[in-house]
């Protein structure tokens, strides 16, 4: 990160610190995805806390297949066939 002085005009670089809070589970929002659905539903692969907890873990952004990976096999069918049809589907990254 580069911070300039506007009084001075000088330029000095260093590193950004900054942190996540938690995901807010209040009212039985999900603790990975900070959103309210069932257990044997899906992970929000869009909620932001999801993407940035995925990433620490994993090294690389979540796909819907991560999001979906505990949920069942019926359930991950209805939910690859809808994702299809709109066009968000995407295979899971090695």
């Amino acid at each position: 990160m580069q911070t300039l002085d506007l009084r001075t005009g000088e330029v000095t670089e260093g590193v950004a610190l900054w942190a996540i809070l938690p995901p807010d589970t209040s009212g039985g929002k999900c603790s990975e995805c900070a959103v309210l659905h069932e257990p044997d539903a899906p992970h929000n692969c869009q909620s932001l806390a999801y993407q940035y907890g995925f990433r620490a873990r994993k090294g690389r952004r979540p796909t819907w297949a991560d999001a979906m990976a505990h949920c069942s096999p019926t359930v991950q069918a209805k939910w690859k066939a809808e994702l299809i049809r709109l066009g968000a589907w995407q295979p899971r990254e090695p």
